[in-house]
């Protein structure tokens, strides 16, 4: 199973200060150094109380600042930006980290903030699923035909190419996040290379899965959505009772908000015994991938204890 770590931007931006962010370089270069497949970054754009610099910027940057790590942005909003300055971004930064770039897209949820993030950069809300996957089958053309003509119900446009063409073939990987809507798991069985969620009922993931084999099945792409990822929250302890306080303190202090309103994030708090039985029947049910998020200052001992002790166990 692939793991992948989510770098912590916001506080590089957010806080007072001269802003820098050199930080983000050593958590890169120490991710690949420890075994990382890929490294993520998350995706914001107006909302100043979730800032983060530009992820496709910041993902350029890491290709320079690294060698063999993957490069993401999860959850990403393709749909906030046009397809065709999109597609030419994500494949130039594709060439400079020599075929590198993964991406997990999402519709994104629907919340106030998300919804006034849309209405600020020209798209209403409403649109948002649809452009969505327009957008993908735009970026899927763009990066493998010279030249085309496109008219569809959000973009339209007289022939047109683009380079240079990512160094992977056919495209970047596009993992699709979808939980609970029944469109998202069309989209991920018509468009997706792979899917992401953050469900935290094994049975939940075990028939989602199983849907998106079945809509992949009916598109004429069995087998096409190979990828699982589980985008979780971790934090391990010789103590499963201390893990699960430090965990949820550091989630509040970060997020600025209360328990009460970070239950929509998958959290796997307790020792790495408790983790794995946790995992198991997720691997056992077809889990590829974790995204994760240390809910923890203490990152290198997270990273130890995963290798160490919580890979190991999932064997």
């Amino acid at each position: 199973m692939e793991f992948g770590l989510l770098l912590h931007t916001r506080d590089l931006v957010r806080d007072k200060g001269p802003v820098s962010f050199d930080a983000l370089w050593k958590q890169a270069a120490g991710a690949e150094e420890a075994g990382f497949d890929h490294i993520w970054l998350g995706d914001s754009v107006t909302i100043l109380n979730r800032a983060r610099g530009d992820c496709l910027t910041t993902m350029a940057a890491l290709a320079c600042k690294t060698e063999r790590v993957r490069l993401g942005a999860v959850p990403f909003l393709p749909a906030l930006r046009n397809p065709v300055l999109l597609a030419h971004t994500l494949a130039t930064v594709d060439v400079i980290s020599q075929g590198r770039v993964i991406l997990a897209v999402s519709v994104g949820p629907v919340r106030d903030y998300i919804q006034r993030q849309f209405e600020a950069c020209g798209i209403p809300a409403g649109q948002k699923a649809g452009r969505l996957s327009e957008t993908i089958e735009l970026l899927r053309r763009l990066w493998t035909e010279d030249s085309f003509a496109y008219e569809g119900q959000y973009f339209r446009f007289e022939e047109i190419g683009i380079l240079p063409k990512p160094v992977q073939r056919p495209g970047i990987p596009i993992w699709i996040a979808a939980d609970r809507n029944e469109t998202g798991f069309k989209r991920a069985g018509r468009l997706g290379d792979g899917w992401v969620t953050l469900v935290s009922s094994l049975e939940q993931f075990t028939a989602n899965r199983h849907k998106i084999d079945q809509y992949a099945a009916s598109y004429g792409r069995a087998g096409a959505v190979p990828v699982s990822a589980l985008y979780a929250t971790l934090h391990m302890d010789r103590e499963g009772d201390a893990a699960r306080e430090q965990g949820w303190a550091w989630m509040e202090a970060f997020f600025r908000q209360p328990k009460a309103r970070l239950q929509y994030h998958f959290t796997i708090f307790g020792t790495p015994d408790e983790c794995a039985d946790r995992l198991r029947g997720y691997v056992r049910s077809g889990l590829t991938a974790m995204i994760v998020r240390f809910a923890s200052d203490d990152p290198a001992e997270q990273t130890r204890l995963l290798f160490e002790e919580l890979r190991p166990r999932l064997a």
